[in-house]
């Protein structure tokens, strides 16, 4: 263990982390139904829900065997988002869970330098293939580690890159209480779009969560401190007396669920960061928020998330999980 976590620490300085130009967004897709209703952040729990170990592989139990996860996501401007994931118990090694995540972002016309268009047009899309590991340290601690190889395809263009999550959850069943440590994205670009290109970096961030349930009352509440690594987040003027409360907020997620039952759950998130960047100033509305639910039929789970953006538009999430063996 020890030497393994020396070669991931390592790893950190060989590739590089943490600088302002990068690319390959696909590595940042947190767009399963429930992690999108709490606000879009990552949730620290053992349980029965594969959708919580996607970006957080600390979280894959066996209570996850054998369940396949299908996720859609209707975005803006004709883009799609797919997530396609099995998760299996190996019972020596630990679960292990595979994914394929694909994103469409449209179909976009040729046009001269005149900019007369040419009636013909190219599509632009990114595809990443990830495998998650996850073992158990003791009975409330879990370490996980996912692998990515994300390949993004614009117009006769490619690019290639490898990139490694690693992640801790601590989850105290008797106290319902959960919390998390995520490095993710940490990596290199290994194939450019072209030879004179300069290397891109990836979009490595440290992340930590917390969530409690109440003890009398069906309630979790959900807490994530994104960008441990970066300060700034948002633009904001000099000399301006809420630049430091701003700055501070535009870090946090928060999000909540209601657990009325086993089959229904209501979930509500609030994104800081996403209302401060994206609210008109005259009219800011819902912008930020995001609200689901989920319902257990049988053998599957269904959910569905409304996540509200910009008062132009929102985007739909729908996640199907079942158990198939």
């Amino acid at each position: 263990m020890r030497i393994f976590l020396f070669c991931l620490i390592s790893s950190l300085h060989i590739f590089g982390i943490g600088q302002t130009n990068t690319s390959f967004p696909i590595l940042n897709f947190n767009t399963t139904a429930r992690n999108s209703a709490l606000g879009g952040i990552n949730v620290g729990i053992f349980d029965y829900d594969p959708s919580t170990s996607l970006q957080l592989p600390s979280n894959l139990t066996p209570l996850q065997d054998g369940l396949l996860q299908m996720n859609y996501v209707n975005y803006f401007a004709d883009s799609d988002i797919a997530i396609l994931n099995y998760t299996f118990n190996q019972n020596k090694m630990g679960v292990l869970s595979t994914s394929l995540v694909y994103c469409n972002y449209g179909h976009f016309e040729y046009a001269d330098p005149s900019g007369q268009f040419l009636d013909q047009t190219f599509s632009v899309n990114d595809v990443m293939f990830q495998l998650g590991h996850g073992r158990k340290l003791s009975d409330k601690l879990q370490i996980g580690i996912n692998m990515k190889l994300a390949g993004s395809f614009y117009e006769r263009y490619r690019s290639y890159a490898l990139a490694t999550d690693l992640s801790f959850t601590y989850f105290d069943k008797i106290k319902n209480f959960g919390s998390y440590f995520l490095v993710k994205n940490f990596g290199r670009q290994i194939m450019k779009f072209y030879p004179s290109q300069v290397n891109y970096n990836l979009p490595f961030a440290l992340e930590l969560g917390v969530n409690k349930k109440l003890k009398y009352a069906p309630i979790r509440f959900h807490a994530t401190y994104r960008n441990i690594d970066k300060w700034n987040l948002v633009m904001i003027p000099e000399n301006n007396f809420n630049s430091f409360g701003r700055t501070l907020f535009s870090h946090f997620i928060f999000g909540s669920e209601l657990m009325f039952s086993e089959n229904f759950h209501f979930r509500f998130g609030y994104n800081f960061l996403s209302r401060m960047e994206l609210q008109p100033n005259a009219r800011p509305g819902t912008s930020g928020l995001s609200w689901g639910i989920q319902l257990k039929i049988k053998k599957m789970m269904i959910n569905f998330t409304n996540a509200k953006f910009h008062m132009s538009g929102t985007s739909n999430h729908f996640s199907i999980i079942r158990k198939i063996n």
